[in-house]
């Protein structure tokens, strides 16, 4: 029986549906004091609301695949899920040597203060920016490394991460559920990478639009250069870092991996890297947004499998997928195998593996491993 197919669902609303019967039609004769009823009584009560909540809880869970399976869901509370490692196209380290021409954000000689009373005791700030590109106004979350207001290093540079949620989500979600930050420290701290700057920018514009980071045609938000152009402008230009596209990671989960595998493939002179976890590689839009016609140019821009066939881009990509994720395992599969070099792809793939947090926070440390191994910019300094 499937933890996600009908007639798993049926029967727990079936047994719910006839709890909350039987205790419609046994209430009277629980009336009264005496301990025994006062026990049956609070006992339907609980078994009601139990079964309501496993209803609403597995329901939740056939739409958003928070467990793909049986094996998944003992696994959640278990060992974690066989895997198997997959790489395709070239080395990342042939991937990132590769010089790129296009457009990417330099530095200011003089940056602004850091906000006063702003910024909290884990050096996270909060901005609203306008892009200079596209005029559009969103939220940026920074968290600074740690060591960043340091005077004795003043002089430094650092690696930028910038980071897409999914849908529907905040820009907050990296820094607080996912911890980035806090794992990018660990990681700094026993030189498994170089500290760097997590950035998180709004990507629903409007808010609660399913934007898929895509430009829209004429009159829609043009989000992928909010993300891709106006963000890391804005972030050269406010804090220390790093220019060279060595020195910038795009990294998301879900829809976010997505956002973060487009803006990197479309962008290798930004970003000579991406981490995906749960993500696919063309959009999936839902019923109440449409930025473009289907067939259209743009439709053809964001079909990453086939750029990755025709014109694959230097970049480095860390990646995760499950069999039983049926968000991402079809787009991630054929994306496997249409890559070739330059690309250089590094494929976790999970045999029993839901579409949820609690997963992608058990690999993100050995994702950030990968992303110090093989990008300079993030190589830990000896």
């Amino acid at each position: 029986m499937s933890l996600t197919g009908p007639v798993f669902l049926g029967v727990i609303v079936v047994f719910t549906v006839a709890a909350f019967v039987a205790l419609i039609l046994l209430w009277p004769s629980l009336a009264g004091r005496r301990p025994g009823k006062v026990a049956a009584r609070a006992g339907m009560l609980l078994t009601v609301n139990a079964l309501v909540l496993l209803t609403a809880a597995s329901q939740l869970n056939a739409q958003f695949l928070f467990f793909a399976d049986w094996t998944d869901l003992r696994g959640a509370f278990g060992a974690a899920p066989t895997s198997t490692a997959l790489n395709r196209g070239t080395t990342a380290s042939q991937a990132t040597k590769r010089t790129v021409g296009g457009t990417a954000a330099s530095a200011a000689r003089t940056l602004p203060p850091l906000p006063r009373g702003r910024v909290s005791a884990t050096g996270v700030i909060s901005y609203t920016v306008k892009g200079s590109l596209t005029g559009i106004v969103g939220t940026v979350v920074v968290q600074l490394p740690p060591g960043y207001t340091d005077p004795r290093n003043a002089s430094i540079r650092y690696p930028v991460m910038e980071t897409f949620q999914g849908y529907p989500g905040d820009p907050t979600l990296w820094i607080s559920e996912m911890n980035l930050g806090g794992v990018a420290a660990q990681q700094s701290a026993v030189k498994r990478m170089r500290p760097a700057l997590v950035v998180s920018p709004q990507v629903e514009v409007p808010a609660g639009a399913d934007t898929e980071c895509v430009n829209g045609s004429a009159g829609k938000p043009q989000v992928e250069t909010w993300l891709s152009q106006d963000v890391p402008n804005w972030v050269a230009n406010t804090f220390r870092v790093q220019t060279d596209r060595n020195s910038w990671v795009a990294i998301g989960l879900s829809a976010g991996g997505w956002c973060a595998a487009m803006v990197a493939m479309l962008h290798p002179a930004q970003y000579s890297s991406a981490i995906v976890m749960g993500g696919y590689f063309r959009p999936e839009f839902g019923t109440f947004y449409e930025p473009y016609p289907p067939g259209s140019r743009l439709a053809a821009r964001y079909d990453l499998i086939a750029l990755s066939a025709q014109k694959p881009p230097p970049v480095a990509i860390w990646m995760e997928t499950s069999h039983s994720d049926a968000v991402s395992y079809d787009s991630s599969a054929a994306f496997l195998k249409a890559a070739r070099p330059p690309l250089a792809v590094r494929a976790t793939v999970l045999q029993h593996a839901g579409h949820r947090l609690g997963l992608w926070q058990g690999l993100l440390p050995g994702s950030l491993t990968w992303l110090g191994a093989n990008i300079p910019g993030f190589k830990a300094i000896p």
